[in-house]
């Protein structure tokens, strides 16, 4: 069986850098004209390390990246040790499966985005190549082989852990609000160069805020009918 992407994030470090990838995407800036909506619970994330890929030290960096970065937007997220209804998977892998037909780049990827399991992967070896980090040592890229441990020093797990972290935050705006396009600017643009990736201060843009907040009160609005 086949399976269906909706969106996957390419990583511009390896690809021809584009005008807006240049370009300082600035200061968060707030949606503007937006009406008042009602609080929704937190959304919820169960992030699946099960190579154990990355230090304690960078899935923390990764957590507080996603928790930054949805919060700037006033919409709660929490991290979540168990599975269950209404929580959103994401699972890293040493490299994307082969079979999956997308780009060597590709950083992750959001499945399930209109309708259907909703399910988010990563891939460890995407994220290390773009932010040019020594390459963890593996027999081959299928994602059923267990790599070995390894430790990267303090900053090279910081850096590797936001970088994941954003490429999360990304593909959790494409599960829950898929209307949202790709923006110019801010996380939400289909290449993060390697800038993007790593700089302060870069969250959502004006546009996928307004996007990510609306998706977030219509889960917290009461069924009817």
């Amino acid at each position: 069986m086949r399976l269906r992407f909706r969106s996957f994030l390419l990583s511009g470090a390896l690809l021809a850098v584009s005008s807006f990838a240049a370009a300082s995407p600035g200061p968060l800036l707030p949606a503007a004209g937006l009406p008042a909506v009602p609080q929704p619970e937190p959304l919820r994330v169960r992030f699946y390390d099960p190579y154990r890929l990355l230090s304690p030290e960078a899935h923390d960096w990764l957590e507080k990246e996603v928790v930054r970065a949805f919060g700037a937007s006033e919409v709660g997220l929490t991290f979540v040790g168990r599975g269950g209804p209404g929580v959103i998977p994401a699972t890293l892998y040493p490299e994307l499966p082969d079979r999956w037909d997308v780009a060597p780049e590709a950083i992750g990827v959001a499945i399930g985005v209109h309708g259907g399991p909703r399910s988010i992967f990563l891939s460890l070896g995407a994220a290390e190549r773009a932010l040019g980090l020594p390459l963890a040592r593996r027999q081959n890229s299928s994602a059923k082989v267990k790599p070995r441990s390894r430790r990267l020093p303090g900053s090279q797990s910081r850096r590797l852990g936001i970088a994941l972290g954003r490429v999360l935050a990304h593909e959790l705006v494409h599960t829950i609000a898929p209307e949202c396009p790709h923006t110019r600017h801010g996380l939400m643009a289909e290449r993060l160069s390697r800038r993007m990736l790593t700089a302060p201060g870069i969250g959502f843009d004006a546009l996928a805020t307004r996007h990510l907040r609306h998706a977030a009160a219509g889960m917290a609005a009461p069924e009817t009918g």
